[in-house]
């Protein structure tokens, strides 16, 4: 899971929309590890002398209980050899640790570094946030860091483009002249996530959470756990801003339903299909017809299949409904599925794929014609158009009005950061206060109705 903090404004109508720009503010990565702890890439500074300096930030949100345990140690992996001047700032809450360990080897962590043992005051309804400063000498290197809390490791990963992209759009690396090119691709170093690579430019992100109700025409319980997915797009574009490929990431946290559905996604504009390939698709069964590049076939815009039984990506603990939205019932670890989406060449712009105003849906208890989309998206090519209308839909295809009841209330939603998604059974509006008035007033009132504030939510019903 993870939420890239770069330029996205969020702003929610009845879903949110994110825009791939730049602000004057410091950009940032920001990727989630698990139970509540975040992992920030604060600054990446070249400090001119074959080393960098790195600071890095890990937040717990405040929240309790078995899925939210207190941090019991903090790993950051580096090669042996290459790290130095680490030190911690606490920037909130009472962070505190018992000893500093310098590796290589850390014990269980998968991985070599360095880490901060027997962690304390942070986790299981502490908030906090800590920052992490260290040298890294040598070329930038990927690097992990887990946030160990219970059993559970929290692992996240970043990238040494991840690390390059934070240096370079802070103008923090070693280069005075903004107007050189070292790889002569027509994009300054300055702006340059791979100033050594002449294909390729600019990275550029797009995040959220996903959430769904099966039961779509009817009501349902609408708790909104039928199907909880969050995604990163990592779009890469060389300097005249033609994407080059794309990865889409998306982890399932949570799924509250019997059903076995499956999870895709449709661009918004009618191009070429034959410009696009895709690989990493997860299917199971023969419910979904893919053509050679990867893309469903009968479709009058590009559609990607991600998997086609939620059940084949996440396996059930033997009790409860689902996983992860019956409370006792045990954890199991959100999986992920990576698709790699290759681009024609000098082709297309972010914007003439449509990328940010893209169209995920469900489709329910493998039945491909049953389609669930947010709301106000059109369906697919191989969508039963005689479902809408029915039951508790108030859908009016001729008005381009889809998936909402008469109150406007949705099936699906997506929002710009991680969803506490209510326990099975319990209606959203009765754990999200605010979820109502935003959905009934069409996007205008409480547009941060998912966040934890005051009055914003019954903690008592989020799993």
């Amino acid at each position: 899971m993870k939420t890239i903090i770069k330029t996205i404004q969020a702003s929610l109508v009845l879903v949110a929309l994110f825009a791939f720009t730049k602000t004057s503010q410091a950009v940032t990565i920001t990727k989630t590890n698990g139970m509540g702890y975040t992992t920030t890439i604060e600054s990446v500074v070249n400090n001119c002398n074959n080393t960098y300096t790195i600071s890095l930030i890990l937040t717990h949100n405040g929240c309790s209980g078995s899925n939210c345990q207190a941090l019991s140690h903090l790993s950051i992996e580096a090669a042996p050899g290459t790290y130095s001047a680490i030190s911690r700032t606490v920037l909130s809450g009472g962070f505190t640790y018992g000893s500093l360990i310098m590796g290589p080897s850390l014990g269980s962590d998968p991985f070599q570094g360095f880490k901060f043992d027997n962690t304390g005051n942070i986790g299981n309804g502490v908030a906090g946030s800590v920052r992490i400063t260290y040298t890294i000498a040598g070329p930038l290197q990927q690097q992990r860091l887990s946030a160990k809390a219970g059993s559970a490791e929290n692992i996240v990963t970043f990238t040494v483009a991840d690390f390059t992209y934070v240096m370079t759009n802070n103008n923090t690396n070693c280069n005075q002249n903004n107007n050189q090119d070292t790889d002569g691709d027509g994009c300054i170093d300055a702006e340059d996530a791979f100033p050594n690579d002449a294909a390729r430019c600019a990275v550029n992100y797009k995040t959220g959470t996903l959430a769904y109700e099966d039961l779509w025409p009817s009501k349902g319980d609408y708790d909104f756990n039928d199907m909880v997915v969050e995604y990163t797009f990592t779009s890469v574009t060389n300097a005249s801003n033609k994407v080059i490929d794309i990865k889409a990431e998306f982890t399932v946290l949570a799924f509250g339903a019997g059903f076995r559905n499956g999870f895709g996604f449709q661009l918004p504009n009618a191009i070429n299909q034959a410009h696009l390939s895709v690989t990493g698709m997860q299917i199971s069964g023969n419910i979904v017809s893919l053509g050679s590049n990867g893309l469903e076939n009968a479709q009058s815009k590009p559609t990607f299949i991600v998997f086609d039984n939620n059940y084949s990506i996440m396996q059930h603990p033997g009790t409860g409904i689902g996983v992860n939205t019956t409370p006792g019932a045990p954890y199991v670890t959100p999986a992920t599925v990576t698709l790699n989406i290759s681009v024609q060449p000098n082709t297309y712009t972010l914007a003439q794929l449509g990328l940010a105003n893209f169209n995920p849906f469900i489709f329910v208890n493998q039945v491909r014609s049953h389609e669930v989309h947010l709301p106000n998206f059109a369906p697919t090519s191989l969508m039963n158009m005689s479902l809408f209308g029915t039951a508790n839909d108030a859908s009016n295809v001729a008005q381009n009005k889809y998936y909402v009841t008469e109150n406007n209330i949705p099936w699906a939603i997506q929002i710009p950061e991680e969803f506490n998604h209510p326990k099975e059974k319990v209606d959203i509006i009765q754990t999200h206060l605010k979820f109502k008035d935003w959905a009934e007033s069409n996007g205008t009132l409480f547009t941060d109705w998912y966040k934890n504030l005051p009055g914003y939510r019954n903690t008592n019903n989020i799993y």
